[in-house]
């Protein structure tokens, strides 16, 4: 579970957290129309790189961000096919379909699975996508550390005073403010994932298939 939130956090979906299966009921012909249809959105492409207990996997993400709603899409997962989902401000909803597993959670409850000790702050992980974190409320319980104070290029570090992880981005300014070009993962268990930014497109015309995401029955949830 761990492994899998790494790799989610940004991070990096919104029907509540119970443990029902979503099925598809838009008509087929409404379905046609719709993913014909394409969403303004900006896109991300990453390479990443995940190791655990000394082990390195490489993975591609895709993230399609408009200003309710983050689609996430990823190629070669530990090796065992593509996953599909989304992102909002609270919950997040991503499906594995070689796997036959979707995860469906609130962002906090997936906090709560973390190693941590007392209560952990409540915050929008969308705003790390368009917002320096120490320039918004969202990050006013964390602990933000300037690494690197450069106005085309600054780096942060985020943490929790009782949580073992971090998360370490680096930005970069493009016309529209803003954006993450890397970052890095650690959970404080041995599990780190790191990724480089490859391509930015700050006014991209996306598919609205890539956000919709369909959980079929013969799917088991993660639970974290």
């Amino acid at each position: 579970m761990k492994i899998l939130f790494s790799i989610l956090l940004l991070i990096s979906y919104l029907i509540g957290c119970g443990a029902t299966y979503q099925t598809d009921t838009v008509p087929t012909e409404q379905k046609r129309k719709k993913k014909s249809d394409k969403i303004k959105a900006e896109a991300y492409l990453f390479d990443a790189k995940l190791k655990q207990h000394g082990k390195p996997t490489s993975v591609r993400l895709f993230f399609y961000q408009t200003d309710s709603i983050i689609a996430i899409g990823g190629k070669g997962y530990l090796g065992k096919g593509a996953l599909k989902g989304w992102m909002t401000n609270d919950s997040i909803l991503v499906t594995f379909p070689t796997l036959k597993e979707y995860l469906y959670e609130s962002v906090d409850d997936l906090f709560a699975s973390f190693n941590c000790s007392g209560e952990i702050p409540k915050f929008n992980l969308m705003t790390l996508f368009t917002t320096l974190p120490d320039e918004t409320y969202e990050f006013a319980f964390a602990e933000v550390t300037i690494l690197k104070a450069d106005a085309k290029r600054p780096k942060y570090k985020i943490s929790f005073p009782n949580c073992k992880w971090k998360l370490i981005i680096t930005y970069d300014k493009r016309p529209k403010g803003y954006r993450i070009r890397n970052f890095s993962f650690r959970d404080g268990e041995g599990t780190t994932l790191t990724g480089k930014r490859r391509e930015y497109k700050g006014n991209s015309k996306v598919p609205f298939k890539h956000f919709e995401t369909e959980i079929s029955p013969t799917m088991y949830r993660i639970i974290p």
